[in-house]
């Protein structure tokens, strides 16, 4: 018999079993695609050994698309002016990991060291992630349901890009991480949010979640104190010392969690604007790719980000090299990327929806007035009140995802930084109504056996439940085939 949290953990391992080995059949089954995209230039002077082409021949599948980024930049650093869209954390990780593998295997060379380095920190990342993802939906959902949002991110439709080359599982990992700390007010979670920040750009939102957990705790201590609310009494609990305490613990967190990510902009900008203390050593065949291909190496004379007021690179650069832009995306030859969209956006829209037809009260104080919680809770509702934060922060992402980036990326972008996608489908695949203590889930039993999974053995499977069940799996798969031989699937 096993516990909940072991039974997510094996199941985790299970999928990224799967999903490597459906990369590796549909890439060998299937010749690449020619995409016009990146691809880090080839060091023919490096030595390639029987035991490098079985590990190119087993991952290449997962190097495909933004993976040529990542492991372009774990073997070289930031040489091109494009690469710095990605940011330093995940690279950083798999070159360190890199050098170990190569101390202990040193008949590997440096390509095949990076790559079976990135998908080993990918697995790790991963299974904790998934691990996390439970504790944090536990303290959100019933166990039960909290359970089977686990498992289901364990196969959600991203699955592809967080065995694949990219940040995703270690973006994942750190977003949940922080989400959890924040919830128990731990004063160090500026530590996995500033990870976050220096994993992908997206993740300065989450210092939003400290920030929104100790000023409710402040508005707390203050209406349990004067149920009268009033700007002078209001005035007055601010300037209280515990007050000042919290206030300057959510401005150190703040300061704490954006430091890294300045200190990366003045990185960027020592590397590529002062030509006089650049003494990056670029290979012969890194410069002869960059003529070539027109790519603009450190201290060039024709890098305009280094003149502007705020001379930070990455909006400048996602808009220069992938035109990222309020609205740029709106044309007609991107409405297929649309229809790949738009299962997780009305997810996203219909559970923020629901929750705030639910919660309306709640919802217009931000959660903040802790008389209408407990007027809430006495209602029998489908969402818990604890999700609104999450709601907040989903909603921020899907309007984002609408108005700015690739449509097609929202899926990726969505999976690894909200849980709202895993609560509502679970919610909706439970009898479960919060604040009714005669709420139960049938499948429930199903969390205390290592090898059963709630999906294989329901006994019922409404439309709802099918159309979900086809949404996750059906992505996956076809994301196992797609990734693999360089077909649009980012």
């Amino acid at each position: 018999m096993y516990d909940s949290r072991r039974n997510i953990f094996w199941f985790a391992i299970i999928t990224r079993i799967i999903v490597l080995s459906l990369q590796f059949i549909f890439n060998i089954l299937c010749p690449d695609h020619y995409a016009d995209a990146f691809r880090s230039p080839i060091d023919h002077s490096e030595r390639i050994s029987l035991y490098d082409n079985i590990i190119t021949y087993l991952f290449s599948g997962l190097a495909k698309w933004d993976g040529e980024y990542f492991l372009h930049i774990a073997k070289y650093g930031y040489t091109y002016e494009n690469t710095l869209a990605f940011y330093p954390l995940y690279p950083m990780l798999i070159r360190v990991t890199a050098i170990f593998i190569r101390t202990i295997f040193f008949v590997l060379n440096i390509h095949s060291s990076v790559l079976i380095a990135a998908v080993l920190i990918n697995i790790i990342c991963f299974v904790k992630s998934a691990v996390v993802f439970y504790d944090l939906s536990k303290v959100v959902l019933k166990a039960s349901v909290a359970y089977k949002a686990a498992i289901l991110y364990c196969i959600n439709p991203a699955t592809i890009f967080f065995s694949a080359i990219y940040s995703e599982s270690l973006f994942a990992y750190l977003t949940y991480y922080s989400m959890l700390k924040s919830i128990k007010l731990d004063p160090y979670v500026f530590f996995p949010i500033g990870l976050s920040i220096l994993t992908r750009s997206n993740g300065i939102v989450n210092v939003g979640f400290p920030v929104y957990f100790e000023l409710r705790k402040l508005f707390y201590t203050y209406t349990e104190k004067d149920a009268n609310f009033s700007l002078k009494a209001l005035y007055q609990f601010i300037f209280k010392i515990t007050s000042l305490k919290s206030f300057c613990l959510i401005f150190s967190t703040i300061i704490t969690s954006i430091v890294p990510l300045l200190l990366l902009q003045m990185y960027n900008y020592i590397i590529f604007c002062i030509p006089n203390l650049n003494q990056t050593f670029i290979f012969n065949h890194i410069a002869n790719s960059s003529i070539i291909n027109n790519l603009v190496l450190p201290g060039s004379d024709n890098i305009e980000w280094c003149h502007l007021k705020i001379p930070v690179a990455y909006s400048y650069i996602q808009k220069k090299y992938w035109n990222v832009g309020f609205m740029n995306y709106y044309k007609i030859k991107q409405i297929p990327n649309f229809v790949l969209a738009f299962p997780i956006l009305y997810i996203m829209i219909r559970c923020i929806k629901e929750y705030f037809f639910e919660h309306k009260k709640y919802f217009y104080t931000l959660g903040f007035i802790k008389d209408i919680e407990h007027n809430v809770q006495t209602e029998r509702k489908k969402y818990p009140i604890e999700m609104l934060v999450f709601v907040l922060h989903g909603l921020f992402l899907t309007v984002f995802c609408i108005l700015f980036v690739h449509i097609q990326v929202s899926t990726r972008l969505i999976s690894s930084a909200s849980p709202l996608i895993y609560w509502y489908c679970a919610l909706s695949m439970s009898d479960i109504f919060y604040n009714d203590d005669n709420s139960i889930d049938n499948n429930k039993e199903n969390i205390f056996w290592k090898w059963k999974v709630f999906f294989l053995t329901m006994k019922r499977y409404t439309l709802k439940n099918k159309l979900i069940f086809s949404y996750f799996l059906g992505y996956a798969v076809v994301g196992c085939f797609m990734f693999p031989n360089f077909l649009p699937w980012t």
